[in-house]
């Protein structure tokens, strides 16, 4: 059969799948742990850790993942949301699934689910990437699986994972309120609740403090370690639009010099927590060597983060989308480039707390430009979100204008821009998707 079938074959499977967030209807967890386990309990093949967090997981998981690969092991990804194409969230040695691995694995499962006495529409689109995920991995023989929560944490699908060898809490902050909880105890409740007996948790060396007591908390009620580096020292000896050079020292870990492949001070902070996560399977005796530790910091890739998607004029596109993310991005632009005019093309989900984002903006910005991310349901018009901005501002700084479709809305950015400006491109994973689409690149071709 050829490539063209297979691939229009796999876009009406796709089609087919149940697309609700079922996630928020009730525990169903349970119901996949009895897939995973008449499934044969693949995830018991390989290697998990298993990560979890408000911001930060597609860079933690991008730097382990690329460490792994290094020192030479088969690695595994699961990540979301995907930016062009839904095969992203599945990788393997950074290459996607094909479109026949992933209708093979597909029937695999179905086969299952039949004797189970269920339909695949009795699975929602992120379970099956996921049950998908844990069975592929197994069949293609990984060493190594990374696999990040998507929502939250106890009701998430990937919770259904048996016992992962390390799991991983990134910044625990504001956001899914509605479905999480609104308070930074609440979220971490929720997410803490992935921490299973046998396993090792490792946190940032500056999480949360709320979120932290939740996290040691439940560690404790697992009867499992919660490691963190103390004194930990990151000191940046040099950052550009191309990477970041960065000496790392704490209790766990001594690194000069090592050559970061991401730029962003947030990447900084991901970098502690990798480099605490790598100690923590050395001190498990898992062969990772300074060596591999080295070239995977410096070949590591991430689309959609501070990614520069052309020169001149500069623009940069990231898919910051709430408050805390917003403001990483907004403090690592100002350092990165500090003499720059910033014009900024914002398009957003009307779920987000997009008050508290426009308030980190604003004050950075010489020029704002709104758009409607490409989701009917959740987005916010770029009208209603420029008249928020407006109301927010203070006096006639930024220039606040509207264009609704992203590339009108680039085409205005660069009709604005000077030889000292940077554009650059946030608010929703949505609005990366629709550059990748009008042709930007953003994520790189599949190979």
């Amino acid at each position: 059969m050829d490539s063209a079938t297979i691939q229009q074959q796999y876009e009406a499977l796709v089609a087919q799948l149940n697309q609700a967030m079922l996630v928020t209807k009730h525990d169903r967890v349970p119901l996949l742990r009895r897939i995973m386990a008449h499934l044969g309990q693949p995830d018991r093949y390989y290697h998990v850790c298993h990560l979890a967090g408000t911001n930060g997981k597609g860079s933690t998981g991008a730097m382990l993942a690329s460490v792994l690969r290094a020192q030479g092991y088969r690695v595994g990804r699961f990540s979301s949301p995907a930016i062009n194409d839904d095969r992203e969230q599945l990788q393997l040695n950074g290459q996607w699934i094909s479109p026949a691995d992933f209708i093979d694995t597909y029937h695999e499962i179905v086969s299952v689910l039949t004797n189970m006495g269920l339909q695949a529409a009795d699975i929602s689109i992120f379970e099956w990437y996921f049950l998908i995920g844990t069975v592929w991995f197994r069949n293609q023989k990984v060493d190594w699986a990374v696999v990040e929560a998507g929502l939250g944490g106890q009701y998430d699908a990937t919770n259904a994972l048996a016992g992962p060898q390390l799991t991983i809490f990134t910044k625990i902050a504001l956001d899914h309120q509605k479905i999480l909880g609104r308070t930074i105890t609440a979220i971490a409740q929720n997410k803490s609740k992935i921490i299973k007996p046998k396993t090792q948790v490792v946190t940032l060396a500056d999480q949360n403090p709320a979120a932290l007591k939740v996290l040691k908390a439940e560690a404790d009620r697992q009867g499992v370690p919660l490691i963190q580096a103390h004194d930990l020292r990151l000191t940046v000896q040099q950052a550009t639009i191309k990477g970041t050079l960065i000496t790392a020292t704490s209790d766990l870990f001594d690194w000069s010099a090592l050559q970061l492949g991401l730029v962003g001070a947030y990447q900084v902070q991901n970098l502690g927590l990798v480099l605490t996560a790598l100690a923590v399977l050395q001190r498990q005796h898992v062969a990772i060597s300074g060596q591999a530790v080295r070239q995977g910091l410096q070949q590591v890739t991430l689309p959609g983060r501070l990614t520069v998607l052309q020169q001149q004029p500069l623009i940069l596109a990231d898919g910051a989308h709430n408050p805390d993310g917003i403001q990483a991005l907004v403090k690592s632009v100002q350092a990165l480039l500090p003499q720059r005019h910033l014009i900024w093309v914002v398009g957003v989900l009307r779920d987000k707390d997009y008050q508290t984002m426009l308030t980190t903006v604003l004050p950075a910005a010489d020029v704002l430009i709104t758009n409607t991310p490409a989701n009917p349901e959740r987005a916010l018009p770029a009208a209603q979100l420029a008249q928020t901005a407006t109301a927010l501002r203070s006096g006639n700084s930024p220039v606040i204008l509207v264009a609704d479709e992203i590339q009108d809305a680039l085409n205005l950015a660069q009709q604005q821009a000077t030889a000292t400006s940077a554009i650059i491109v946030t608010g929703s994973f949505y609005v990366m998707r629709e550059l990748q689409q009008q042709g930007w690149q953003v994520f790189p071709d599949d190979q």
